[in-house]
């Protein structure tokens, strides 16, 4: 018997991660970890990316249904209206977190949801042998270049000794 394959719901900042520097990723992904999943109201935030772009790279498109709505609308804190539904959603369907954002992902710990940093998608499939090492490594110096917020030098360091023990 196979493997449970995991649900990911990204949020804005892996989608934009990905789409300055390889898109192909997320639709490996789907195909080698688990189906990748989006949000509308999160992919509407996402100027650089469009609906047709998602069905391309095999990202499902998710509408938000309306409890989770009305309930994000109720939550103040750390986290923006779309990072609350990517939250609940992921909490109630039990699927997984895809943010590079570290109030995303504290406030997901809070709540006790899982969660993934999108750089681990890179080193699965390395690990997988879809990918190669050299390749994980400059879709990330990419992120980093132009994302310095979320893909900081500590958090580079940590995926290139996570590429190495893979």
């Amino acid at each position: 018997m196979a493997p449970a394959r995991e649900i990911l719901l990204a949020d804005a900042d892996v989608l934009i991660d990905y789409v300055v520097s390889d898109l192909s990723i997320l639709q490996l992904a789907s195909r080698h970890i688990g189906q990748v999943y989006v949000l509308a109201q999160t992919l509407e935030t996402v100027r650089q990316l469009s609906v047709r772009q998602c069905r391309r790279y095999g990202i499902q498109v998710l509408q938000t249904e309306t409890d989770v709505l009305l309930e994000a609308g109720t939550l103040a804190g750390p986290l923006s209206f779309e990072d609350w539904l990517c939250l609940i959603t992921c909490r109630n369907k039990a699927w997984t977190c895809l943010t590079n954002d570290r109030a995303l992902i504290r406030t997901c710990r809070l709540h006790k949801v899982v969660w993934r940093r999108g750089l681990r998608l890179l080193v699965e499939l390395v690990r997988n042998g879809v990918i190669t090492a050299t390749h994980a490594l400059q879709v990330a110096q990419v992120m980093h270049q132009q994302n310095p917020q979320h893909i900081n030098d500590r958090v580079l360091i940590a995926f290139e000794t996570a590429l190495r023990e893979r």
